[in-house]
């Protein structure tokens, strides 16, 4: 079965690879095949799934099976709910549960609503949440894609001055609702696993060349510590560099060619038809920095959002002298705006021609750290981009004590 699959897994940042105990996994259902791949998605946890009479009606030993695999029988048709005091006995005794709360097949790939089962079993027993999403590309010449979101509880999602009835309504849509948003997620890392496509073939062809480049310019990435930077960034997220060169944005694209990076450039930059055109294929935003340029913020977000990397430079110019004692609050704005880590990076000056660069990638600020409202101040603003001038001159002083050294 591993091979008629052959699972490609994702997960969203601050997911878990595996299922913690005790917890509901709540995916959408594409097909009768959908509790098999989890069940060689997720091989060291046993999930107690939660299944249709239809399957133990068609003969006895399919039924024994599914017993065997630790099935829950739910008669739809009977209305009967004896069900929900197994699953709760269950989790009381941490076993995980599996739920498809479509409770049926798409007819025609349109899938069916979420029930209301799921929500009120939450209810009743306060236990953690996964959703999980998968394509249904299943066969031997196919690839199934999963997405594993971030556990979460129901009960933070409860509102006041709803009945009973609206409160599960309410409850089901956001289960549903967390479900699907890992739908777009699945189709954007679908898209970054493919190194070469017809939409990205200038981003991809600079790329390639990226990838060959750190060899000749003798680029080396460390770590504040002074040791070597080994770390992959997964999904979206900002890289906040200083700036003491029009080559910096070249040295950001090398440093990080394993991924297909958008950055912001000044509009001065990109005046001129041919040269407007060759930066907008590798991934240029034009910005215009005198003013609040909204279409450059949206588009900025939405890249984030989709999760792909979206170099900026908040100090908002070229600095020679390489000091670092102010910076804009753009880059910690776009952050919060799209809910991504922020990777602090200092490139040095070069002296000469033939010194080699040491470029160091900071410890990962995560704005969510900052903030002390769900709507983010000004001051949650400021406080991020003080870590983030604090973050860099870290980085600057750890390269400066290399060259030294």
């Amino acid at each position: 079965m591993l091979l008629f699959f052959k699972p490609r897994v994702f997960k969203t940042r601050d997911a878990k690879r595996q299922l913690p105990k005790g917890a509901i996994m709540v995916s959408n259902h594409k097909s009768l095949m959908d509790f098999i791949l989890y069940l060689i998605v997720f091989p060291f946890r046993t999930i107690r799934f939660l299944m249709a009479e239809v399957l133990y009606n068609k003969n006895k030993p399919f039924s024994f099976m599914l017993n065997s695999l630790g099935g829950i029988k739910v008669d739809r048709d009977a209305h009967d709910f004896s069900f929900i005091s197994e699953v709760i006995e269950c989790l009381e005794k941490k076993d995980t549960i599996g739920i498809f709360p479509e409770a049926r097949l798409p007819i025609n790939g349109k899938p069916w609503p979420f029930t209301t089962s799921t929500a009120f079993i939450a209810t009743k027993i306060d236990v953690p949440i996964v959703p999980v999403y998968t394509d249904g590309n299943y066969g031997l010449w196919k690839r199934a894609h999963v997405c594993i979101g971030e556990a979460f509880h129901l009960s933070d999602y409860i509102e006041d001055g709803l009945t009973e009835s609206e409160q599960l309504e309410h409850l089901t849509k956001v289960l549903e609702t967390k479900v699907y948003e890992l739908k777009s997620f699945t189709e954007t890392r679908k898209q970054h696993h493919r190194f070469f496509t017809l939409k990205n073939l200038s981003m991809d062809l600079a790329r390639l060349v990226c990838a060959i480049l750190p060899i000749f310019m003798r680029i080396k990435r460390k770590t504040p510590q002074g040791k070597k930077y080994k770390g992959k960034i997964r999904g979206g997220a900002l890289i906040a560099a200083n700036h003491t060169s029009f080559l910096d944005p070249f040295i950001v694209g090398v440093t990080f060619w394993y991924r297909r990076l958008y950055f912001l450039v000044a509009e001065i930059v990109m005046q001129g038809k041919l040269r407007s055109m060759l930066l907008r294929g590798v991934g240029a935003i034009k910005i215009d920095r005198n003013a609040a340029d909204i279409e450059a913020i949206k588009k900025s977000i939405e890249k984030l959002k989709k999760g792909y990397l979206l170099s900026v430079f908040p100090q908002g110019g070229i600095n020679r002298d390489d000091d670092i004692d102010a910076i804009k609050s753009g880059a910690a704005l776009l952050a919060v705006k799209a809910g991504v880590p922020i990777i602090p990076m200092h490139i040095p000056p070069k002296k000469h021609w033939y010194n080699r660069r040491i470029v160091v990638i900071g410890n990962t600020i995560n704005p969510k750290d900052y903030l002390t409202k769900k709507i983010p101040s000004t001051q949650d603003i400021n406080n991020i981009s003080v870590a983030l001038m604090n973050e860099l001159n870290l980085c600057k002083n750890s390269n400066n004590q290399s060259l030294e050294d």
